[in-house]
């Protein structure tokens, strides 16, 4: 996993790569799909809101944990 960021116009653009899977089964997009919700939360608690890290994080599915 990598972070980087980069200035964007007027932002800071963190750009999240979750590397190195050998084949993209149904577990990769889950994945991709909860990261986003996990950076979402950080960036809310970052501008003064709330985190919403696990386990009040958004629930994208009930077969995965």
């Amino acid at each position: 996993m990598t972070f980087d960021l980069k200035d964007g116009e007027g932002e800071t653009v963190l750009l999240f790569t979750h590397a190195g899977w050998r084949e993209p089964v149904e577990f990769l997009h889950h994945c991709s799909t909860k990261w986003a919700t996990f950076l979402v939360g950080l960036r809310g608690g970052l501008e003064g809101g709330d985190f919403t890290a696990a386990p009040n994080d958004t629930k994208i599915s009930s077969s995965w944990r």
